[in-house]
Formats: C-alpha cells, structure tokens, sequence
C-alpha cells in the first residue's frame, strides 16, 4: 500500500512539474491590428497561434497566450499576414494590407469612425495601389476619371482641373471648391483652390474620396474631399526599390525608394524626378521631390506620425489654343505663350506631425499641426509673376466610444484652424526680363472649422451619423504699391456657416446595404472672385451653397464574384459664383444663379475567374450619368436659366479587364468614353465626344534571397484619337484674336519602366 502511495505520489509530482514547464513556455501576447494604408483599427480579425485563436476587439487589440513562434492574422478584405512574434515587444503594431479585389470590408478613414466600406453611410470611392498603378503612373487624371461622379481634365502634368457632382467646372485654371488631404495635412489653399498634381504617384498608398458635401470633419466642401494615403512598409519588411522609367515626347522618370516597418517604426523615403520634353511646343517638364513619412510607437497606446516633402517645379507653359490651331497644328503652344517662353518655377515644402493616444476608458484624442511654404516665379506673356505662401495650421479631436444595451455610441468633437499669408508682385516684362513692379499686394487668409458627429450602431444592421460644422472666413489684403496714389487695402468676413449631415445606413443582408443622406456645403469665393473692376473689395459677394441628397446601395451578389456600388444624387446649388474676365490678367466674380446637379453613379467589378486559380481575370465598369442645369442663371444681359453646366460631360463610361497569375504576369486593357460637353453658357459651343484605349502588360517576381523585379510596358491612346483633354470656358478674345478653348489631348503614346528591389 505504501508502495503504491509513493508511486501516486511521484506521478502526481511529475505531472505537475510537465504543466509547469507548459505555462512557464507559454507567454502572452498583446498586439493591435490597424489598416497599413490608413492606420484604421480592423475589428473582428481572427488571430490563431498553436492552435489557439482570438479575435480583435472594436479598437483592434487583442491578447492570446501560447508558446507558437507566429502568429496568422485574416480578415475578409484583407490579405492574410503571418507574424513573428518578437517577445521584447510590448504590444505589437501588425498592419494588414487591404485585398483590392475585397474592398467591401476594408476600413475606411472617410468620416473618421469605425466602419468598414460596407456599413458608410456615404458614396465613397476607395482607390487601392491596383487602381493607382493601372497606367503610366505619372498622371492622376486617368486615375481618378475611372471612378464616377469625378472627371479630371489635365491640359498638362501641371495644369489641370477636377470637378465632382459638377462643382468646380467653373475653375478657370486649376481646381477649387474641392478639399484635399495628404496624410492630414490639408492640400486647399485658404481660398479654396487645390494642387494634388504635385504629388507623385509612388507616395500614394491608397486615395479614399468623399464625394458630395459629406465630410462634417473636413469642413463641408461643396463638391467633396479627397483623402490622400501614403504608401507605407510592409510589416516586419525592410526594402530599397529603384525604378527606372522611359516613354514617348522624351519622358524620362526615377523613383528611388527605401522602406521599413516594424512594430516601432515605419518608414517610407522617397526620391523622384519626372521629366518631359512634352508633346506641343513650350512644353517641357521637370519635377523633383524628396519626401519622408512614417510612423513611430512612442509608447503603449501612443503613436507619433510624421510627413516631410519638399517639390520642385519647373514646367513650362503652351496654354490654351483656338479652335483653328487645335484643328491643323494642335502641338502648337499659344502665340503669346511661345513667344514669351513662359513657364511657372516653384518650391513647395509640406511638414505635418500628428499624435495619437488612446486614453483608456473608451477615450481617444488625435492632434495635428502642419505648415506648407512655396516660392514661385512666372514669366508671363503679360508680365511676371512673383509669389510667397505660407500656412500653418492644427487640428484636433477626441473621440468617445461607448455602448448602450444594443447601441454602439462613438462621438467625436474638434476643430481645425488655418492661417495662411500669401503675397505676390508682378512686374513689367520685356525679352524675359524684369522691369518695373505693377503691383504689391498680401493676402492674410484666416478660417476654422469646429465639428461634432456622432456616429449610431443599432444591433449589427442599422448605423446612423449626424453631423454639424460651422465655419467661418476672412480675407484681409494690403496694397503695398503706393505709385499709382490708389490704397485698395480692405478686409472681407464672412458669415458664419453652418452645416449639418444626416445619414443612415441599412446592411439587409450579410453583404448588401443600402444608404440615405442629406448634407449642406459651401465653397467660399477667391480673393479674386470678392473684388470689383476697380479691385476693392465687394461686401456683397457670398460663398456657394448647396444642400445634397443622395441615396445608395453597396455590396457583392452572385457568389461574391460581383462587387457593385450605385448612388441617385440631386444637389441644388444657390449663389454660383461666376469669374467674368475683364483684361488678360484681371477677372470679376458675381453672384449669378442657381444650379441642379442630378446623377447617376454606378461602379461594378466582376471576377471572372476565382480568386484562388493560378490565373485571375478581374473586369470592371464605371458609369456617371450628369444632369447638371443652370436653373436660375443671369449673367449682366444675358440669361442662361435651363442651359446645361459648362464644362462637365453628360456621360463617362470606364471599362476594363484585369490579368494577374501566380506566374509573375499581370496586364490590363481599359477603355474610357467621354460624351461632349459646352464649352459656353449660351451652349452653342461643345467639344466632340471621345473614346480612349490603353494598355499595360507586365511581368513582377519577388525571390527567396531578397531579390525582387518589376517590369512593365504600356501603350495609351492605343487608336490615336484625337480630343480635347481640357477645356478653357467661356474664353475671351482680346484684340483681332480668337478665343482659346483648347488643350489637345495626348496622341498615342509609349511607356516601359524597370524597377529593381531587395528585401534584407
């Protein structure tokens, strides 16, 4: 008997020595699971190790102990990660990559809570590195004319104009009443007008659009905001990429990259130069620019993120052409333009440094200050044009989570205030030299935003967002130029605005929903657009406003094999803002009418082969249909009510196939129809209707020692059509000259690229 209990004995203590060594093996681990183009948390994401698994809460943290040396982390819409678990880390930083052919799953940053594509409450486009690197990768306008309800006109590599849901169409020369954002630091000038040309296309992670006035927290932009996302390192990857690029009209461009992530620290440094010899005459191009982003932990919870670019310009300027030069000489630059040699020569340098903390206690604030400085200079026929510009800004917002029985509860609160002193000069020109200063001018540009929005989880079907800003805007300008014994030194406010959103969404099955919204915006006018004839400022000129209403529906049928996204819009749009053109280089802006933006926007994706097989054949549409009328339109004698909007097609239909295969093979052919578009209020003037075929094949290989490849090579405007790729509206003659509608479109064109990598 005592020989048995002493056996009992020794095998209960060896039993508890072997689950001892079991627990002492085992360890837990702690980490946060975000997207790696936005850094939005992912819910829901299933993490197994040793065959134990948990999922990420509604923040994207998690816990799981075990002895495993990995960790596999999946969600539907994103590409499966394997992790090494470095056990010094604290918490770790694992960053999924959105599946392109999968987005409606994929969390979005659009109006800043936590929703995936599926459940927005919006029409909002997302535009993955796939859509981004389609083409030639050198211009954004094939990029953006692909999703509807957008159209970017692009006379060159720097002139351009986007116009959403029609708004903006009236932009002489460049884009505005369009809010943009590169990692959070704002792209708008403080009256309005957007560059986003400026950034080159291998910055660009992802691109998510806000179409319509439906950003409460961006400051309710009439037409809609576009949120730009830098491209960052592959989690637990280390990378040194260059490429090297030719194509026709003496195209030449290099991208040299180094990238890192790790649970710590995220790095992507970027060197790029695009040159050009250009098409037309007076066409050459030449951009640098040098760009640092990235992100760093600085602690548990706490996360620091940074963005330093500086761009350098010099492009020069062929301008818009008549209709008889466009017709028999279209590489012509404008007389005037060639004559002159004008060109534009600009620095520009954004600085951005964001902090986000996560307090406990279902708290959260994010903080940003930024600042962007650019120097100009450009001959112009005319006269030359010196300009400074600085800005500086901040944001801020906390944000609240909470639930109530079935009812998720996120509120977020903030504001954003901008100052910016723009100052410029012009002077008198002769054979390319300086003379005498015409005139001396500084513009103080002030305005803040201060926001609310809440944002409703009822059960897992229904979400609701409401949301208020309010606004408010000053210009003050100050004439330096004493010689011509004439002050027009003045100061124009604003009212304040304010603007509500209200929006539901219904997810009726598990992967359809539908959405309803109604939003208010503006778009405040430019400095120039508030001055009279005589250049004092008018007291009587008001920003455009307009209500949008817009109802929608997202998902996948057909065994997920088609993705869809359909929306019915109606915007009414009150105070439209016109530019008269009184001399060459002077302009007038009243308030002229009322306009009805209605449309239809329709984007379908289909696989037509699974997304397991070895080769994958993705196919696309997109379509807008654009009812954009003048409804109460008087310009001085003439009337224009029921004319269709200037400068804005009708119909724009996108379409494409897709190829990928395990092999390292990839291509597409896509097709892009424009219908015309009046070039005139009065209507009698439109463009012709145009069609555009492109083409890219490939072939990409990563090996086992690091090595990687990449080459490609393209042809766009395959057929040689010949179009107007931008438009000049309602362009005035001076003198025995024909007015200049013209910027001729591209004739086909050739590309190839080589990019070279190792992964250490």
């Amino acid at each position: 008997m005592k020989r048995i209990l002493r056996l009992y004995k020794l095998f209960a203590f060896s039993l508890l020595t072997l689950a001892s060594q079991t627990l002492s093996a085992q360890i837990i681990i702690k980490g946060r699971i975000l997207d790696q183009d936005n850094r939005q948390p992912v819910t829901q994401a299933s993490i197994l190790a040793g065959g134990k698994g948990t999922s990420s809460n509604n923040k994207g943290y998690f816990e799981i102990q075990t002895e495993a040396d990995s960790l596999l982390v999946s969600h539907v819409g994103y590409l499966n990660q394997k992790i090494k678990i470095d056990k010094q880390t604290d918490v770790l930083q694992i960053l999924l990559q959105p599946n392109p052919l999968i987005l409606n799953e994929v969390q979005v940053s659009a109006y800043q809570s936590s929703n995936t594509l599926l459940n927005a409450t919006g029409a909002i486009s997302v535009l993955t590195r796939q859509d981004i690197t389609r083409d030639n990768e050198l211009n954004l306008a094939p990029v953006l004319n692909r999703t509807p309800g957008i159209f970017m006109q692009s006379g060159t590599l720097s002139t351009n104009r986007i116009t959403m849901r029609g708004i903006g169409s009236r932009s002489l020369f460049g884009t505005s009443k369009i809010r943009a954002y590169w990692n959070e630091i704002p792209l708008t000038s403080g009256e309005g007008s957007t560059d986003i040309e400026d950034i080159d296309l291998s910055l660009l992670g992802r691109i998510e659009i806000i179409k319509g006035p439906a950003a409460s927290i961006y400051g309710t932009g009439l037409g809609g905001t576009i949120l730009m996302k830098s491209e960052r390192a592959d989690y637990q990857q280390t990378r040194f990429s260059q490429q090297s690029q030719i194509g026709s009209f003496g195209l030449q461009r290099w991208v040299s990259s180094f990238k890192t992530g790790s649970d710590k620290f995220n790095l992507n440094l970027n060197y790029n130069q695009t040159q050009s010899d250009g098409w037309r005459a007076n066409n050459q191009f030449d951009r640098k620019s040098l760009t640092a982003a990235g992100d760093i932990s600085t602690g548990k919870n706490k996360n620091l993120s940074f963005l330093v670019s500086w761009i350098g310009l010099k492009a020069f300027i062929p301008s818009a052409i008549d209709s008889l030069t466009f017709a028999q000489n279209p590489q012509a630059a404008a007389a005037n333009w060639a004559s002159a040699e004008g060109f534009e020569d600009y620095d520009k340098v954004l600085l951005g440094l964001a902090y986000q903390q996560d307090l406990g206690q279902n708290w959260e604030i994010k903080t940003s200050v930024f600042s962007n400085l650019k120097t100009s200079y450009e001959p112009r026929p005319f006269n030359i044009l010196r300009e400074n510009n600085q800005r500086i800004g901040l944001r801020g917002r906390a944000i609240h989570q909470t639930k109530t029985g079935n009812i998720g509860i996120e509120s977020s609160f903030g504001g954003e205030y901008f100052r910016e002193w723009y100052s410029w000069q012009t002077y008198q020109i002769s054979n390319q030299v300086r003379g005498n200063i015409l005139s001396d001018y500084q513009e103080i540009r002030a305005y803040y935003n201060v926001f609310a929005q809440t944002h409703l989880t009822f059960g897992e079907k229904w979400s609701l967002d409401a949301g208020l800003n309010l606004n408010r805007s000053e210009y003050q300008v100050e004439d330096f130029f004493l010689a011509d014994n004439e002050d027009l030194s003045g100061t124009y406010n604003f009212n304040t605005i304010l603007s509500p959103r209200l929006a539901l969404n219904h997810q009726w099955n598990e992967n359809q929903s539908v959405f309803l919204g109604l939003s208010h915006g503006f778009s405040p006018p430019s400095v120039e657009e508030t001055l009279t004839p005589s250049g004092q400022i008018n007291p009587n000129i008001r920003p455009e406003r307009g209500w949008n209403y817009e109802l929608g529906s997202r998902g996948t049928i057909l065994e997920n094999r088609l993705q869809y996204d359909a929306v019915l819009y109606w915007m009414f749009v009150q105070d439209l803002l016109v530019a008269r053109r009184t001399a060459e280089d002077a302009f007038v802006g009243i308030n002229a009418g009322k306009t009805w933006h209605r449309g239809l926007e329709l984007s379908l994706h289909y696989a037509l082969t699974r997304l397991t097989s070895k080769l994958r054949l993705q196919s696309f549409l997109t379509y807008s249909l654009n009812d954009y009328t003048f409804q109460d339109f008087v310009d001085d004698a003439d009337d224009f009510s029921g004319n269709v909007l200037t400068g804005v097609p009708s119909q724009v239909l996108n379409a494409g196939i897709d190829l990928s295969t395990e092999w390292g093979i990839y291509g597409n052919v896509n097709f892009q129809a424009v219908d015309k578009m009046p070039i005139r209020d009065d209507n009698r003037l439109f463009t012709e209707a145009y069609s555009l075929w492109n083409m890219k094949m490939g072939f990409q290989k990563n090996w086992k020692n690091g090595l990687g490849i990449d080459f490609y090579a393209g042809i766009q405007n395959l057929l040689d059509e010949k179009y107007a790729s931008q438009i000049l509206i309602n362009a005035t003659a001076f003198g025995n000259a024909q007015p200049r509608y013209y910027y001729p479109g591209l004739p086909r064109n050739y590309f190839t690229a080589l990019k070279l990598s190792y992964e250490f």
